[in-house]
């Protein structure tokens, strides 16, 4: 691929201005300065946009401007005001921030004459374990592989597997745009012959919500309810984001493809639910009872009032969409132990509001894969949610939704779809919710795929496998916002979708995701800085540059010089 990009500066000029007239505009990398005049103390108000330090003081003094480039949109320049308070009235100064225009062209090497017919192959199934063998009286018996044949078999063959061939239909499939940007819309094309069990450690679920019916565990196989010790974990409503918490959670990772509302992440995987309620209508639970629940999730024996419990349908995969800023050993003792046991434990990483080294438990447990909630991008990729928690502890992101945006333009708001219950008319539905606590099921889901599959044989393989796959967001390597990248189902599991368009991807002081096609122009509006450009065939179709996908980088520095040029050559698979 060759792209060739022209960068075109506006003329600008960094002005200072009493808060009572004019404006200020700031530089192509978005730096300013704002001088206030006067004796009385102030404070300044500025664009979403925009940084200022200080904020407040006494006297004159100056205001240094940054602009924030994560979320701007593609324009020319940004505007807005700053409002600068001071001796019992506000004044408005109006700021500007011109961007550079940036005109390129990929130049793409013809694909090869096979490309077009590259087919929805799933990937290549575990060998088969058994044998199947027919005996004269008509039955088929199965034995392993290895096993001899007894006297007088028909015949005998592999037990192979078989797998869906269409995509799900269910009719809110269109709604469920968290499913964009992981690859999950082509889960279909896999092969998932193994049974998996997923504990849902939450306010319990709705055993009679259609969408989930087949999915889950009753308390005859295993399911618990610790806050009110008893073998009913329905999911009974209660105060703030408890009511329905759990159900939702748990059809992001298994709502069927019944043809009724939406999709779990694992829908064509034979992925059981086990439900074990924590959190009862009060809106809370107690690090025993989470703790407890983990143990028992685990396999492990659990004594409750005065009795033991064994739980006889172990999960290989723990989802904990829930936590605590408050640190505790008997959370961390307890994933410990789980994890021992040969569980994976996959935690929402936080939802908090500026606190960045905030930590929330049991997500920050060692041992515990912490995950970190992405918006959906649209028209730039998808960036790490306000609300997210950012810390080290995070190890991977996935789509988590906010609800104030609509990057998809369809009228819906970027929540996550899933099923809830309306407990005013006593029946099934459906809502939009955001959160780290939408993000960590649809990990949990993917180990489960995985797990299923039979690419891996362990829950901590499928851990590291989907660690390795993740899309790098943010600055390259892992890092506090999104740890390994966002989560990257079509590399993790081998899918081979269709071919998809090519898409220029901008990295740096803002992002862009763009669509192109080859030898045709395109434009977008950046601040200056330096970028990282990506060129990739995006067969994900989810506006990404993923690993495996055919891609090329460079760097770019986007200043106020010479038109610039930037030639990518040989496209190689990363």
């Amino acid at each position: 691929m060759r792209l060739w990009l022209w960068g075109l500066l506006p003329l600008l000029v960094a002005c200072s201005l009493p808060p009572t007239a004019g404006e200020v505009t700031l530089d192509p990398s978005g730096f300013g300065s704002l001088e206030i005049r006067g004796r009385s103390s102030w404070s300044v108000d500025p664009p979403r946009w925009l940084a200022a330090y200080p904020q407040s003081g006494t006297g004159p003094g100056l205001v240094y401007l940054h602009g924030d480039g994560e979320g701007i949109p593609d324009l020319p320049e940004l505007t807005g005001e700053i409002r600068v308070h001071a001796g019992g009235s506000t004044a408005r100064v109006r700021v500007r921030w011109p961007l550079l225009l940036l005109r390129g062209v990929v130049d793409a090497p013809a694909p090869p004459a096979a490309l077009p017919a590259v087919p929805l192959a799933p990937p290549r199934p575990p060998p088969p374990r058994e044998k199947l063998v027919k005996l004269g009286d008509g039955r088929i018996l199965r034995l392993p592989r290895d096993a001899p044949e007894p006297a007088g078999a028909l015949w005998s063959e592999e037990n192979g597997y078989v797998w869906p061939l269409a995509e799900a239909a269910d009719p809110y499939l269109p709604l469920e745009a968290h499913l964009i940007p992981t690859g999950a819309r082509h889960v279909g094309l896999g092969a998932y012959p193994e049974p998996v069990v997923v504990a849902v450690i939450d306010t319990g679920v709705r055993y009679d919500h259609p969408d989930l019916e087949g999915a889950l565990l009753t308390g005859a196989e295993g399911a618990y309810d610790f806050a009110e010790n008893d073998r009913d974990p329905t999911d009974r409503g209660g105060r703030g984001p408890a009511g329905s918490h759990g159900t939702h959670v748990t059809g992001i990772v298994a709502a069927q493809a019944n043809g009724v509302g939406v999709v779990g992440v694992a829908w064509p995987a034979p992925v059981k639910i086990l439900p074990l309620r924590v959190i009862g209508e009060s809106g809370y639970g107690s690090f025993a009872d989470v703790a407890d629940a983990i143990r028992y999730a685990a396999g492990l024996p659990v004594e409750r009032n005065g009795a033991v419990l064994e739980n006889p349908n172990p999960a290989q995969i723990i989802n904990l969409s829930l936590g605590s800023p408050t640190p505790s050993r008997t959370l961390c003792e307890a994933v410990a132990a789980a994890t021992r046991a040969g569980a994976l434990v996959v935690a929402a990483a936080g939802n908090t509001y500026g606190e960045r080294n905030l930590r929330f438990y049991p997500a920050a447990c060692p041992g515990t894969l912490a995950v970190a909630a992405t918006d959906f991008g649209g028209w730039r990729p998808p960036a790490v949610a306000w609300y997210s928690v950012r810390n080290p502890q995070v190890a991977i992101a996935a789509p988590g939704g906010d609800l104030a945006q609509d990057a998809g333009g369809d009228g819906y708001p970027d929540g996550v779809l899933s099923t809830t219950w309306n407990y005013d008319e006593d029946k099934p539905s459906y809502g939009f919710y955001m959160g780290t606590s939408q993000a960590a099921p649809q990990v949990a889901a993917a180990a489960a795929l995985l797990l299923s599959s039979g690419r891996v044989e362990t829950p901590g393989e499928a851990a590291d496998r989907l660690l390795q796959t993740a899309t790098d967001l943010g600055p390259p390597g892992p890092d506090p916002d999104y740890g390994r990248g966002l989560l990257n189902l079509v590399a993790a599991l081998g899918l081979a979708p269709p071919p998809g368009r090519l898409r220029v991807v901008f990295q740096g002081p803002a992002a862009r995701s763009l669509a192109v096609n080859p030898g045709e122009p395109f434009a977008t509006y950046l601040p200056a800085g330096d970028y990282r450009v990506l060129v990739c065939r995006d067969d994900s179709q989810n506006g990404l540059c993923d690993a495996g996908e055919p891609a090329n980088e460079r760097r770019l520095e986007l200043k106020e010089s010479s038109p610039l040029r930037l030639r990518l050559f040989n496209p190689a698979v990363r």
